[in-house]
This record gives structure tokens, C-alpha cells and sequence, in this order.
């Protein structure tokens, strides 16, 4: 038997005897395994538990040289990932549970209780998976999402291959399978959302047919067909949906189940729960910034671990907002030939709500703390980066920007143009989220 990315089968954890640990990490990639390093070296005793047979899993297939990580340009993340393997599995502090995924997790007593084992605080790192229309996800062998094309596009014999999707994955994908003599054709909803360097290659290979901003196909078939209203019917050998990914939920679905509604895959040290890696939602998911989160989510669990050394709780705020005021500039908006000629005078009024708190302790605190200065730029940057026809448009891109802010609940927005009327002001705001 084996899962939807082909790992071996998963074993219970029912039969491991009862055991509590500091911390149970549920997911061994790159932030998983960064935090229990960090953890143990801090002196916790740490659970990784990993349902696939190997640590780092999902990195195996990258076996092609990559140029983002500082200091190993040209290595493969595959080998990264055995790097990353090797030195959590020699650390002292770390037991490892590889092939292992909890039937159950639940807080009780003031403890995580994941079937036998036990610890003081959870940390979920399950990562991410790729996203499966249903629509345009027939289960079969010809059609493959991001982790299926990746492992085997080495061995697709040539012939004609349907791309859906304009991000990097799908353009680089694109340039490696024309370079094998595959026909190639790549379908965006959108404009090219891939780097300019892959892009630019894209544009002036005429190998491959090119779709941007065309509807996607309305189905895919078992046998490699698809159906659209832009081009019919057509066939292909192989069909790679690639869409882009979403967080793994099932550990987290577990681990709240019992609990009061919380924010989706967010930290909440009053229940000694915490997220890292690319399940946070993060907005540019990679090894580099996993890395960094695993140290960060290890550093506040010491910090929760050390207040229950000293017999203290989680003290949090009520409520805690951040409020960004009177905010003018100009920005790329409306629908007028004026408008377009440039930039137009706006003003924002933004909240974002932040939940209850952990109370910050002193005044260099900084790392517990949403920087203000963040929101701020996040805003001019979405209001100048292109052009909006409509204000309603850009007051919802605003919202949803905000909201994957780490530790955002509720995002409210107002934005008022100011020279629209000469008699008046026009505004639109919108609330998102719990207020």
C-alpha cells in the first residue's frame, strides 16, 4: 500500500511506548528538521516524526543543480536534503520516527498526546502539497502534478505534453521537456508569474506553444484529453497540472479538532502549538526560507519551555491590532484615460488584527512582534507594483496580502481617492477575517 506520493506504508505510532518529550515535531523537511537541530542543541529532548521513510522526503527528486541557496550553488537539493538528514539523525537530543504518522493528536492535561507519545509542545511542519482540481486531476498515470512530473520526466518518452500553469515550475518544466524533444505546449490562466530569466527563455523558444491568460480547459480526461472553449478537444500524451501548492492539513485538522476556532496554520503558544516551514502559508515557500523558520518557531518554543521551568503560563492580550493611518501616495489606479496616463493620489486606512498575544517582555522583544513597517510597505507595493482598473479590485488585493501576514486573524482596509471629484471624496473599504 502506498500514499498519493508513493511513500512506502505508514506505520501507527499506537505501539511506541509512552514516552514525553520537550517537543514533537510532526514533518522531517527542511524547517522540521532545522528545528529539532536547534531545539536539541538547546538542550530539549525532541520526537521528529516522519511519514515517509526518509528524512527530507520531498526533496529526493531535485537532482538537478539549483542556484537560490547561498553557499551551495550548483548542489542539487536532493543532496541537501541527505545533509540535512544526516546531521539530525546524529544528533543527540533528536529520536526519529521515520515511516511513522499519528493516528491521533490531542491536548490534554496540559500535554500533546500523539498515541503513545507524549510532549510539552507540538510543532507542525508537514509542508506542502500540490493543489488537485478535481476537475482537472483524473486519478491515472497521464496525468501528474508537480512531485509526479518532477520524478519521472526524465523517463516520459517525446511526445506532446500539456503544461497547465505560469509560475516557475511550470515554465521551467517547460524548457526541460522541449530540450528532450517533447512538443510542448503551456498553458497560463494568468500572464507568466515565472522569474524574468525563465520567462525571457520562454518568449523566444519556438518550440513551445504558448498560452498566457487563456481559460484554463474546463476537464481533463483519464486518457490525456482535455476540452476547452478557446481550442476544443485536443489529446496529449501526458497532461501536468501545476497550479501551484497548498498547506498539508491533515496534522493540523488533528491537532485543533478539540480546540476553540483558531486561525488556520498559525502559531498559538497558549495551547503550546506552532507551525513552520511552508504550511504557515508563508508567501515564498523554499528551502531557504523553511531553514529559517524552523529556527525561529525553536526559538519560541525555548521561550514557552523556559516559562514552564519557572511554573509561569502564557500571559496574552485580549486582543491585539495594529493600525496604519492617513497613508498617502500615489498609486496605479482606475478605469479614466487620465488615470492611466499615471499614478493617482490615494489614502489607506488599514487594521490588522493579530488575536491574542503573548505579552512582549521587554523592549527589545522585536522578534515576538509584527514590524508595522512591513504593513506599510506591503501596501504601497501592491498599490504601485501594476496597474488596477478597479478600486474594489485593489481594496481585495490589500485584504488578501495582509491576511498571510504571519499571525494576521482579521484584516480591515479603507481606501479613499482623493481626486476623483472635485466636490467629494470616494472611499471603499472591506473587513476580512475575526474582529
Amino acid at each position: 500500500m502506498r500514499d498519493n506520493c508513493g511513500f512506502a506504508l505508514i506505520r501507527p505510532m499506537s505501539a511506541l511506548e509512552a514516552s514525553t518529550f520537550d517537543c514533537a515535531i510532526v514533518g522531517a523537511g527542511p524547517a522540521g528538521c532545522s528545528a529539532a537541530s536547534w531545539l536539541a542543541q538547546l538542550g530539549h529532548k525532541v520526537a521528529l516524526i516522519e511519514r515517509a521513510p526518509r528524512l527530507c522526503a520531498g526533496l529526493e527528486d531535485f537532482d538537478f543543480p539549483q542556484s537560490w541557496l547561498l553557499g551551495a550553488r550548483g548542489e542539487s537539493l536532493s543532496a541537501l536534503g541527505a545533509r540535512y538528514a544526516a546531521q539530525v539523525e546524529a544528533q543527540a537530543g533528536v529520536q526519529v520516527f521515520k515511516n511513522l504518522q499519528p493516528a491521533t493528536i490531542e491536548r490534554q492535561d496540559g500535554l500533546w498526546h500523539l498515541d503513545g507519545l507524549t510532549a510539552r509542545a507540538l510543532l507542525i511542519a508537514t509542508g506542502l502539497r500540490p493543489r488537485h482540481p478535481a476537475a482537472l486531476f483524473p486519478a491515472c498515470d497521464k496525468v501528474l502534478d508537480a512531485l509526479t512530473l518532477t520524478a519521472r520526466r526524465e523517463q516520459l518518452l517525446p511526445g506532446p505534453v500539456l503544461l497547465l500553469g505560469g509560475g516557475d515550475n511550470a515554465v521551467e518544466n517547460a524548457l526541460f521537456l522541449a530540450e528532450r524533444g517533447h512538443q510542448v505546449t503551456i498553458w497560463s490562466r494568468s500572464a507568466w508569474r515565472a522569474q524574468a530569466q525563465f520567462v525571457k527563455r520562454l518568449e523566444h523558444d519556438a518550440r513551445i506553444e504558448r498560452r498566457p491568460a487563456t481559460p484554463l480547459p474546463s476537464s481533463v480526461q483519464a486518457d490525456g484529453s482535455v476540452h476547452s472553449q478557446a481550442y476544443g478537444d485536443e489529446h496529449f500524451d501526458y497532461v501536468a497540472v501545476l497550479l501551484g501548492y497548498e498547506p498539508n492539513p491533515e496534522a493540523w485538522s488533528m491537532a485543533t479538532a478539540g480546540l476553540p476556532p483558531l486561525q488556520a496554520f498559525a502559531d498559538e503558544p497558549r495551547h503550546a502549538l506552532f507551525v513552520a516551514g511552508d504550511v504557515s502559508s508563508r508567501q515564498h515557500p523554499c528551502v531557504q526560507t523553511a531553514l529559517a523558520d524552523g529556527v525561529v518557531a525553536a526559538k519560541r518554543i525555548e521561550a514557552l519551555l523556559a516559562g514552564f521551568a519557572r511554573g509561569e503560563l502564557p500571559q496574552h492580550h485580549r486582543q491585539q491590532v495594529i493600525h496604519i493611518t492617513g497613508l498617502r501616495f500615489g498609486a496605479n489606479l482606475g478605469i479614466l484615460d487620465f488615470e492611466r496616463e499615471g499614478p493617482q493620489p490615494i489614502q489607506v486606512d488599514a487594521e490588522v488584527n493579530l488575536g491574542a498575544q503573548a505579552m512582549v517582555s521587554s523592549d527589545s522583544d522585536i522578534g515576538h512582534v509584527l514590524d508595522y513597517r512591513r504593513i506599510r510597505q506591503i501596501i504601497i507595493d501592491e498599490c504601485t507594483a501594476s496597474h488596477t482598473d478597479l478600486l474594489e479590485a485593489l481594496v481585495a488585493k490589500l485584504c488578501t496580502r495582509l491576511m498571510k501576514l504571519p499571525g494576521a486573524v482579521g484584516v480591515r482596509i479603507k481606501v479613499n481617492k482623493l481626486e476623483i471629484f472635485p466636490d467629494c471624496q470616494v472611499a471603499i473599504s472591506a473587513e476580512t477575517g475575526n474582529w
